[in-house]
């Protein structure tokens, strides 16, 4: 199983072109990306075309969704957009995915093991910040500690 793991931040240019970090790309090796936004983040999900079709349920046309089944598909697959970056890592980030991103300038990449995620740096900083504190109270520590 490919793992991406780690934090790295890279320029987003005018063109709306960002380089997929070159750990990431050496585990991608050469496989395309499924973009979609995340469902409960202000991130970008980046999935290996291989994993996102393996996670993704087949539905058969002899099954009738539910109402229910129907506005999950539409929230998590209308906006999924595949990606090949290009033979420098580089890809365009689609403007609407852009906007639920907030993504402006730079790009954090966050490893998420099957997948890695794409933030707006500020926001990428107080997830992680969040995270841990979440953990620590967890756990019965105290912040700052």
């Amino acid at each position: 199983m490919t793992q991406f793991r780690g934090r790295f931040t890279n320029k987003l240019d005018a063109k709306a072109r960002v380089s997929v970090p070159a750990p990431f790309r050496a585990r991608l090796g050469g496989e395309g990306l499924v973009l979609r936004r995340s469902p409960r983040l202000p991130c970008i999900e980046a999935w290996p075309a291989a994993a996102f079709e393996a996670v993704a349920t087949p539905v058969s046309p002899l099954d009738e969704p539910s109402l229910e089944d129907d506005a999950l598909a539409y929230a998590l697959f209308a906006d999924v957009v595949d990606i090949t970056p290009d033979p420098e890592g580089r890809m365009v980030l689609p403007r609407e995915l852009m906007e639920h991103a907030g993504l402006d300038g730079q790009v954090t990449f966050l490893g998420k093991i099957n997948r890695f995620e794409l933030w707006a740096p500020e926001a990428a900083e107080a997830q992680i910040a969040a995270a841990r504190e979440m953990l620590l109270a967890r756990a019965g520590g105290k912040p700052g500690a």
